[in-house]
Parts: structure tokens; sequence; C-alpha cells
């Protein structure tokens, strides 16, 4: 018995170091380590043996890095079983993506081709990051560093997923390593060399004087369970929470306040809110928008005149129901505000002196909502998040780290806001310059560096690059003669 399970304990620890790497545990160097076991194991194997063995290696990682899901539908519910039924679900669907690439990599492992390990992987991770409706780029490997800005600069030449790619180029290099019999020294030190001239860049990246006009911004935190209240309660609190945040530090003039989402609506000529909005400096807040029968969540500025910009990227079961028409078990499933529909462009909007570019909190995840707003102009971004859902749980580094990358990514500020926290200001290399106690009723603020950066060529392309290499490796026949 012992026997026939000894093969699974190289996924499974795998899988395991690879969920130590990311929130809440933040060994982030495990990441350079955690691929090894599964490379070595599957080497050899026929696609669909590799196959269940990435299934392994998924799940192992999913259970531990998602447990937060059973922490939140736990407490919503008052049910830890009944919670544990979406957690085990998420969990099984998202393991079949290590799955992916553990077939596919077997399939390169037959072709001697370790250097295409870290395309493999990227490929899959910008596969899960745009399937229509099943889009999911939680835990993307590069955000395990986010702890680490200097290593976080190749994100800037070529975005997330090569990041993620240099990653996995560092675990071949190990796997290469545990197999030394079978690569000459000479091929290994060419990995090697790759991932150091790498790293090199980033380090010079990283440490690059910053170019830019100061500006001064505030990320505003009420202190308001926006999660678990009643309405009532929630606009009583933050009657008087909002104006008490906002007057901390209010006597140096503000370049750009951002306040939640959540915390208003717009059904009319201007947005509504429980607190007063007779904003003075240029000013953004979250809030659900009706407009002729539609709902939509948005972000609302103010600089003399009101603008909304809608969220492009909603939550499958959380803010929209896909394929309810059709699916008839699916008519009756109903959410408390009701199904949102998506905004048809991601807009940038100029609120004051600045072009904002604004992320209502899921949209934070993804990398091309912020590219398109560096590609339309934005000098800073905002995230307007209502995080007080995952209070407590590893949710909420995972949600930091996406802030972190989408300013590196970008090489602009990021001004972060959350009805709980964690509300902070990051600059354009991905250092937290300022941030507040969760669950404090203040406002952080900072002088930060803008400008405007167009995306490099690369990271447009590199995404399309990868996932038709994933493509054309998965496709490709098997050499004949061979074990695998």
């Amino acid at each position: 018995m012992l026997r026939r399970l000894r093969p699974l304990g190289m996924p499974v620890g795998g899988g395991l170091l690879l969920a130590l790497a990311f929130p809440p545990f933040n060994l982030l160097f495990l990441a350079f380590v955690a691929l090894v076991p599964l490379l070595v194991n599957i080497r050899g194997l026929r696609f669909w043996a590799a196959f269940a063995r990435g299934y392994i290696f998924g799940l192992a990682f999913a259970l531990p890095n998602m447990f937060w899901l059973e922490q939140f539908v736990g407490r919503w519910t008052g049910s830890s079983l009944l919670a544990m039924v979406p957690w085990l679900l998420v969990c099984s669907a998202f393991a079949a993506y290590f799955a992916l690439f553990a077939g596919v990599a077997a399939k390169a492992w037959n072709r001697n081709w370790p250097w295409a390990f870290p395309l493999i992987w990227a490929g899959v991770e910008v596969f899960r990051s745009t399937i229509p409706y099943l889009f999911y780029p939680w835990s993307l490997l590069g955000a395990s560093l986010w702890q680490a800005p200097a290593l976080l600069q190749p994100a800037w030449w070529a975005g997330p997923y090569f990041l993620g790619a240099w990653v996995v180029l560092i675990n071949v290099v190990g796997a290469m390593l545990w197999l030394k019999e079978d690569f000459p020294a000479r091929r290994t030190w060419t990995y090697v060399i790759v991932a150091m001239l790498i790293m090199g860049g980033s380090l010079l990246s990283a440490f690059t004087p910053v170019q830019g006009e100061q500006k001064r911004v505030a990320a505003v935190q009420p202190g308001v369970d926006l999660a678990f209240n009643t309405n009532q309660a929630m606009d009583a609190k933050l009657a008087v929470k909002v104006p008490q945040a906002i007057e901390v530090g209010a006597h140096v003039a503000r370049d750009l306040t951002v306040l939640p989402e959540g915390v208003s609506r717009w059904s009319g000529e201007k947005p509504t809110a429980p607190f007063p909005i007779d904003f003075v400096e240029p000013t953004i807040m979250g809030g659900q928008r009706d407009d002729a029968g539609a709902s939509y969540q948005s972000l609302f500025a103010f600089d003399g005149k009101w603008q909304a910009a809608d969220k492009v990227r909603l939550v499958i079961f959380g803010e929209y129901v896909p394929f309810r028409n059709r699916l008839a078990f699916l008519k009756d499933f109903n959410l408390p505000r009701g199904d949102l529909i998506p905004g048809e462009r991601v807009q940038t909007l100029t609120v004051g002196r600045l072009r904002v570019g604004g992320l209502l909190c899921f949209e934070a995840l993804f990398e091309e909502v912020a590219r398109t707003h560096a590609a339309n102009g934005a000098e800073i971004l905002a995230v307007l998040s209502l995080d007080d859902w995952y209070q407590g749980t590893g949710a909420i580094d995972a949600l930091k780290a996406g802030a972190v990358l989408r300013a590196v990514e970008n090489r602009m500020p990021v001004v972060r806001s959350a009805s709980l926290g964690p509300s902070m200001i990051i600059d354009s290399r991905g250092n937290i310059v300022a941030q507040a106690p969760i669950g404090t009723t203040t406002t952080v603020q900072a002088e930060v560096l803008v400008s405007s950066h167009k995306p490099i060529i690369v990271r447009q392309w590199f995404p399309w690059l990868a996932l038709a290499a994933m493509t054309l490796i998965a496709l490709w026949p098997v050499r004949k003669g061979t074990s695998a």
C-alpha cells in the first residue's frame, strides 16, 4: 500500500510547499522550489498519468490556499459544514488547471524541452484568467512574491504571466539539478544564467530613481462593516464614520481622495450617500448605479462635476448568475442586489488634475483591466474595495498582493481604499508607503510621484504567445519509441 502511495507524495508535498509561499503563510521563497517535485515526478509519464499527478498537486495547493472560502461562507451561513461544500467544489475545479499544466509539461519532457515549462505555466495562467464567465486570476504564481518588490519588476516588462514564468524557470533549474545525471552541466548553466539575468534586471529596475510629478493622495477607511450588518445600521455608522475619517489629515490639501466601494448609490442625476458629499477636493467613491432598469457596480468621481465609470469584471454568483435564462435550476438563485450588468468598456477618468484608472474590488485581480487604463493614459490607479466579507482570512493578503502587482506592472502608484481595510498607498515600484490598521476609522495619505506610462509592447503580446505555446505543445504528437 505504501509503495503505491509513494509516487503521490511528491505532488502532494510540492502543492503544500506552493501553498506556504502564498498568503496567509507568505513564505515566498518556497515558490522557487515548490514545482520541482512535480516536474521530477511527471517525467516519463503519459499525458493522462501526468494530468492525474498534477491534479493531486493542484488539490494539495488549493485546499489551504482557498480555505478563506470556507471561512467566509461559514460566517455567512453560520454553518462550517455547509461552508465546506463550495470550498471543496471550487478547489476541485481549480486543481484542473494545475493538472493541465502537468499533462502538457509531460509532453514537453517527452521532447526533452524543459525550456517550454515556463511558457506552458504562463499559458495555463492566461487561460484561467481570461476564459469567459469562469475567469479566475486568483493566486497567480508571481503574486507569491508580493512582499519583495525588488523581485516583482519583470511584471513591468511583460506582465504577471512573465513574472510567473521566471519563477517556473528557477524551478526548472532545480529539477535539472535533481536529474543531473541526465543533464550536462553546460545545459543547466544556460538556464541558470538566463534566470540570474532576469533577477539582475529586476533588482536594477527596482532601484532606478522614480521620475514624475509629486501628488498627495489619500485613502479613506471608515472602519464600518459593510458585509455583516443591516442596511440601516451601515447607513447610521457611515453617516458618522466617513466624515470622521475624511477629517484625519484634512489640513493638508489633497490631489485625490479615494473612498471605498459600497458607500453610495446613483439612481438619479447624481449619487447619494448616508454622509455629506459636498466635496471640495477631487474625490472618488464606489456604489451601485441604476439606469433605465439596469444596475451596475460603479465608480463615482467628483471634481466640480460628477462622472461615473462602470465595473467590467463582475464576480460570478456574487454579482451575476450566468445562464440564468437557460438553466432552470439557476432561475431561483437570488442575489442580494439582483444581477448586475458589466460595463461595456474600461473607462479612465480625468479627476481634477489626474488621469485615474478605477478598479472596483474584484477588478484589481485583472491585469488587462489595469493595462487598458495605462494605455488610456492613466497616471494613477485607484482600487475601491469591499473586503469586509473576508476579514480574518488569508484572502486579505491575497487582495493586497493584487494591488501591489498592479502598481509594478503599470509603473504607477495605487491608492487602495476599503471600509475595514486594508487601505494603503503603494508607489510605482510596489512599495507600500502608507497603510491603515485593519478596522480603524482613519485616512492614510502620502505624496507619490505620478506619470503616464504606456504598457511595454512585449506585455501586450506575451500572454498570447504563452497561450499559443501551451496549446501547440498540448496538440503536438508524442514522440514514438519513448515511455511517455
